[in-house]
């Protein structure tokens, strides 16, 4: 009995760490992603922060001719183990943002949020259009929703 109940307690410390690596979300702040009205280059920006640890900065500048593009290997200035990425959904013309994570030396986790594309709207510059995200500026991420 006395050896169960301490396979039972290393399990459980075991799984609580596990949990507090992995946690469930992300939150994201201060997102914006818009192309530059005469310009072929569009910009994203956005911090990343969990756990009361002080957020971390991300961006990434590409080429777009006025809508915005993949992004497939964007980095984080304040925190290099984050990289992070955002693909347009065709089917109903969003996009799907995704940071990854290293979870441990051998895995990686991704958080995941879908932006519909209500939230993008396209500007009208005069001899130029450019498309640029109008959504909230903060939301959550998770992992379950990759």
């Amino acid at each position: 009995m006395k050896f169960f109940t301490a396979i039972t307690l290393a399990a459980s410390a075991s799984a609580a760490t596990l949990e507090r690596k992995q946690e469930p979300s992300k939150a994201i702040s201060e997102f914006k992603a818009a192309c530059i009205p005469h310009s072929v280059r569009c910009q994203y920006s956005f911090t990343i922060s969990s756990g009361g640890l002080p957020g971390s900065h991300c961006s990434a500048e590409a080429l777009g001719g006025g809508n915005l593009p993949a992004i497939g290997d964007g980095k984080c200035e304040d925190n290099s183990a984050y990289t992070w990425g955002i693909v347009s959904t065709m089917q109903d013309g969003g996009m799907r943002f995704g940071v990854t994570y290293p979870l441990n030396s051998r895995s990686n986790i991704t958080y995941c949020h879908q932006l519909p594309a209500s939230d993008f709207v396209v500007d009208d510059n005069g001899s130029v259009q450019t498309q640029r995200y109008a959504g909230p500026t903060e939301f959550e991420i998770k992992w379950a929703d990759c």
